[in-house]
């Protein structure tokens, strides 16, 4: 026997009947098809997957019928930026200096506690229930984000393809030849890059775009990202020297921009070429 429900009621198999808050009645013609189980600090959650074969899947537009596109570039002083000037924020949920200092106070009080008792179990929940509603605020936030970015009129999406996990790696050990000692690799700095990266959630907000612009039929483009904060969106040039922080100055044309647009400018742009060809005039730009 599968999944049911009835009201205020569900059946689980090898459980059995028992109560729970129906969030979301199902509409009529769907079938449950699975469900899972989940433990969070403040409860158990049971989401249900649904299925209607009447209703039809989402169709993306085929790249010919791109015509506009927008850019994103993400970071983390602001979480996104927009080829179109837009410049999103980013709230720091894990790593404000109230949020830091609310963590480290909890994690001492359950080290402080002795293990195995029940005053050690009810620090560890207080601990749990401030990581909960962190990343519950992030993932509300992302939903936000994802929105304001797939609304827009325009009929593709293009993001970095970036590598999150090669980017969060451990720095590579370094030794010296003659006495073997290890020496300084940067670790130590890159463990509070990493938690900031950590904190923005881009993988996250990624998929949550990529899903909403599926609902909306729009088109997302992955690009390589490589030089593209170096790269002048005015005429093509790349080098190091042209970007300075946030600021960018182009050393061949002397095109000046802030450096996070410019990058999301060559995005769209290499999206552009990429639905378009090579050979292609740039056409209308978001």
């Amino acid at each position: 026997m599968g999944v049911k429900i009835q009201g205020s009621k569900i059946y689980l198999p090898k459980l059995g009947w028992m109560r729970f808050y129906n969030s979301r009645p199902i509409p009529n013609g769907f079938t449950i098809k699975a469900c899972t189980v989940r433990k969070r600090q403040n409860g158990w959650y049971i989401s249900v997957r649904i299925e209607n074969k009447s209703v039809p899947d989402y169709t993306t537009k085929p790249f010919k019928d791109v015509v506009k596109v927008i850019g994103c570039d993400m970071g983390l002083t602001k979480l996104v930026h927009l080829s179109d000037g837009t410049q999103i924020e980013n709230p720091k949920f894990s790593t404000t200096k109230k949020a830091k200092r609310t963590l480290k106070i909890r994690q001492r009080r359950v080290s402080r506690k002795t293990k195995g008792s029940k005053n050690r179990k009810k620090a560890a929940k207080k601990l749990g229930l401030f990581h909960q509603k962190i990343s519950d605020k992030r993932q509300a936030y992302q939903w936000k984000v994802a929105n304001k970015i797939v609304d827009r009129n325009v009929d593709g999406i293009a993001l970095e393809d970036l590598n999150i996990s090669g980017m969060m790696r451990r720095c590579r050990v370094k030794a010296d030849e003659k006495t073997g000692r290890f020496l300084k690799n940067g670790q130590s700095r890159k463990k509070g890059l990493n938690r900031f990266i950590s904190d923005a959630g881009w993988a996250d907000l990624i998929l949550k775009i990529e899903y909403l612009a599926a609902k909306q039929g729009k088109v997302v483009i992955t690009i390589n990202p490589k030089h593209s904060s170096q790269e002048c969106p005015n005429c093509g040039h790349i080098d190091k020297s042209n970007r300075d922080g946030e600021k960018f100055i182009c050393a061949e044309c002397g095109y000046h921009e802030h450096a996070d647009i410019g990058a999301a400018k060559t995005i769209r742009d290499r999206a552009l070429k990429l639905v378009r060809g090579d050979s292609a005039k740039p056409g209308v730009r978001a």
